[in-house]
């Protein structure tokens, strides 16, 4: 994002065409998301809104690419202990099933396979949302086993291995609307101490 020489940033506006774009992605899919839409929804001009992103896929990588963050923003440093190996990837776990149990999820799955989408912007979701925190999962355990914390002698594949331990069934249960597991916060912490246990013994 870039505002114009000399005029300070609204960060208000930032986050409404955030808000906005956020929106018409989880409740009808990336193929609603429009620039026309967004001002709409945002308040704004199109004129303030392309001053911020060029075009709907920049906003689409910046939607996605915030989900994601917020997901794996645990994995930020390099863990010094055990301890904090197994503190991070819990905050990890918890984060992504507390996503996947969302309503704004269960909404964008059933968008997903009940309205066409554009393959570009499925492939722009997949990229900036799954597979850029599959690498940063990955970075994070070459890192761990790089300090003598776990063994784990093919990170991208443990990290797939770990994320698919997380959705579990839980993706399916929402494409087929049927009532998600685990709806509590202590039903989600014990579910990701269960699954950070199990990645544990496997790589020990």
């Amino acid at each position: 994002m870039s505002a114009k020489a000399g005029r300070p940033t609204d960060h208000q506006k930032d986050r409404d065409i955030l808000h906005a774009a956020r929106e018409l992605v989880f409740a009808e899919g990336p193929q609603a998301l429009t620039m026309d839409k967004v001002a709409s929804l945002a308040g704004i001009s199109k004129v303030t809104l392309y001053a911020r992103y060029a075009n709907r896929y920049a906003l689409l990588q910046a939607v996605v690419s915030s989900e994601a963050f917020g997901i794996h923003k645990a994995l930020g440093r390099i863990p010094a202990s055990h301890e904090a190996l197994c503190a991070d990837l819990s905050a990890l776990v918890e984060a992504m099933a507390t996503f996947v149990c969302s309503e704004h999820h269960q909404r964008l799955m059933q968008a997903l396979g009940s309205i066409p989408q554009k393959a570009q912007d499925l492939t722009e979701v997949y990229r900036s949302g799954p597979a850029n925190t599959h690498r940063v999962l990955a970075d994070y355990l070459q890192a761990a086993a790089e300090g003598g914390l776990i063994r784990c002698p093919e990170p991208a594949e443990s990290a797939e291995m770990l994320m698919g331990m997380v959705m579990g069934l839980d993706v399916l249960r929402g494409q087929y609307r049927v009532p998600l597991e685990r709806r509590t916060i202590e039903e989600q912490k014990a579910h990701a101490q269960r699954i950070v246990t199990a990645f544990m013994l496997i790589h020990a």
